[in-house]
């Protein structure tokens, strides 16, 4: 059987950031566009989980056999991200899980592993690969106008139906100068010569794909879809002369509206050419870093392809729900780019570990008697018909209706000029809920009773030195 792309998925974060903002900020030239960046309680985390969730619409995630997550901006450098993440999208424990890290090719890397796992072992017959970044920029550089935040998340699976075939990969290492970052002294990026940055590039992104098409017998005029990773947009299109594909197919659009994503930019670029797909259409998906990945791929069900475009938000639908700020100081306050003294909460990990079934994968308690829902699972007895011993655990919904809210300045220790709605919420399905809401614009005037919110998996806070994740809600961007 083939081994193929059967879902995907992505997640941008809600705000774009004009690039013009930073020019002024800093009496740079100005670059055109916009770039996505992600709000300080958003990380590679809950980045992947949005993304997770938007790939496994419609399927059950306990069906899917491993996770691969591939970041260079992971959370912990030792603690498996794959496994929380898992653990949030509510896949079953026997699974198989990995990080690939520390290269902007983590992510096709990771792709090809996949498929390596899942041809020699037969009880494997499908992963979730999903892949975020949030590079944090330094601030008057000219990284602060690529740098964008983002994940995307695909489906790897081998089935008859296979609607994106993967027919071939290649793979080859090297150690470049640049760009770099050290785990124990740098907190932002470094580079020795960007000229010299870019002329590794060049050289081994069309080494990568010229060597696919070299091994399936292809010309250039074969591919109808290239998408490969790029940070500058004068790169991108010397990289298409020379590989002498033909016009509009190197995938080109994102740099300008979204960024330069990292890890996840050749599923993004994947996903924006698969909104419309061509019969039996030959598709090179490429990632870049200390070497490169070339992934030939071929379309072998168009209408299942289509199908799943309207069935997620991928990128053209979190687009569509993004709103630009006009202050270059939200940048600078949800990167935590200026020093300050904050407020450290404290944490437990014995409450983490009795509560993650409600806390992470999103459990309440369902009646047998009466069938009332509720939430957290902390009593044996019905909260309605008090019934004792006559509770099951039962999955929440996502969605629902703001029952009531109110606007709290202070949050966490901290005094908040704009307010944070505290909103009590009827789930879909039954059970109410506490959450805090993100991705509001002037709460005074936006949040109502009877509003509909959907639920995003959330950074809460650092206490005791570990990051404390938790649910939110927020206006509803359209989510499956």
């Amino acid at each position: 059987m083939p081994i193929g792309i059967k879902s995907y998925g992505a997640y941008l974060p809600k705000y774009l950031l004009p690039r013009d903002l930073i020019s002024n900020a800093w009496d740079f030239p100005n670059v055109p566009g916009t770039k996505a960046f992600a709000l300080a309680d958003e990380d590679t985390i809950t980045m992947s989980v949005e993304a997770g969730l938007d790939c496994l619409a419609g399927f059950d995630p306990k069906t899917v056999d491993g996770l691969f997550f591939a970041s260079t901006t992971q959370v912990y450098t030792e603690k498996d991200s794959a496994s929380l993440i898992a653990t949030v999208l509510d896949m079953r424990e026997n699974i198989i899980t990995a990080d690939f890290t520390d290269s902007t090719k983590a992510a096709t890397t990771a792709v090809a592993r996949a498929v390596d796992t899942i041809k020699a072992n037969d009880d494997i017959k499908s992963i979730l690969i999903v892949s975020a970044d949030t590079r944090k920029p330094e601030p008057s550089t000219m990284w602060e106008f690529g740098f964008a935040d983002g994940a995307a998340a695909l489906l790897i699976a081998e089935e008859d139906n296979i609607p994106l075939s993967i027919e071939d990969y290649y793979s080859f290492s090297a150690n470049v100068t640049g760009p770099w970052k050290r785990a124990d002294k740098d907190e932002f990026i470094r580079t020795f010569e960007p000229k010299t940055d870019a002329m590794f590039y060049t050289q081994y992104i069309t080494k990568a794909m010229g060597e696919i098409l070299k091994r399936n017998n292809l010309k250039p005029e074969e591919i109808d879809v290239a998408a490969y990773y790029y940070n500058n947009p004068r790169m991108h299109g010397r990289i298409s002369k020379i590989m002498k594909f033909n016009q509009g197919v190197a995938q080109n659009s994102l740099f300008f509206q979204i960024g330069d994503t990292g890890t996840p930019m050749p599923f993004m670029l994947l996903i924006a050419a698969l909104r419309r797909p061509k019969d039996d259409a030959k598709i090179i998906m490429a990632g870049f870093g200390d070497g490169a990945d070339a992934i030939l791929l071929q379309v072998r069900d168009r209408s299942a392809l289509r199908d799943l475009g309207k069935t997620r938000l991928g990128l053209i639908g979190h687009q569509k729900s993004m709103i630009a700020t006009k202050n270059y100081n939200k940048l600078l306050d949800s990167k935590e780019l200026l020093e300050k003294d904050r407020y450290i909460r404290k944490s437990s990990a014995v409450l983490i570990w009795r509560d993650t079934a409600s806390v992470y994968r999103w459990y309440g308690l369902k009646c047998k008697n009466c069938g009332a829902v509720q939430y957290p699972d902390m009593l044996r007895s019905c909260y309605v018909c008090r019934a004792d011993d006559q509770l099951e655990h039962v999955k929440l919904a996502l969605k629902g209706t703001i029952f009531t809210y109110t606007l709290d300045h202070l949050v966490g220790g901290s005094y908040l000029q704009t307010p944070v709605p505290r909103c009590v919420i009827d789930l879909d399905g039954g059970g109410r809920v506490l959450l805090n809401m993100s991705e509001i614009e002037k709460p005074e005037e936006n949040v109502e009773i009877g509003m509909r919110v959907e639920l995003t998996f959330r950074k809460e806070h650092e206490g005791a030195e570990f990051k404390n994740y938790y649910w939110k809600c927020r206006p509803e961007r359209g989510r499956p």
